[in-house]
């Protein structure tokens, strides 16, 4: 989890300052609804992350996760991060319940992923 943390609140900062520099900083934090229904119960008992609802915090994690990934089948070296992923491996692709990531978030992480993976080529 400090590996997620670090990686989005580090980023999401240098963002939010070099938009602010020119203007065009709208970042703000919104307050998600706590429903308490025996599906969110259950997840919580098993320890199971929870993405649900759309963020750009979620689509730089995937993003990064996907990246990782692909340098695991190209160059075989990130195994640690892609064991570290699993959660959100599990959230994008395999989860089907609501606490899954979006699909939205998904295909702009894979568009992400590629286009890294394309300039890392290059």
């Amino acid at each position: 989890m400090w590996m997620f943390k670090r990686t989005t609140s580090y980023f999401f900062a240098a963002v939010d300052h070099i938009l602010k520099l020119f203007g065009f900083s709208k970042s703000a934090f919104a307050i998600t609804g706590k429903v308490a229904d025996d599906d969110v119960h259950r997840r919580d008992e098993q320890e199971i992350m929870v993405f649900g609802t759309w963020s750009p915090m979620f689509t730089v994690l995937a993003a990064l996760a996907l990246f990782n990934l692909l340098g695991l089948i190209a160059i075989l070296l990130c195994y640690v991060l892609v064991f570290t992923n699993l959660p959100i491996y599990q959230g994008m692709f395999f989860r089907k319940d609501s606490g899954k990531i979006p699909v939205s978030v998904t295909l702009q992480s894979v568009a992400f992923a590629l286009l890294a993976s394309t300039l890392a080529i290059y």
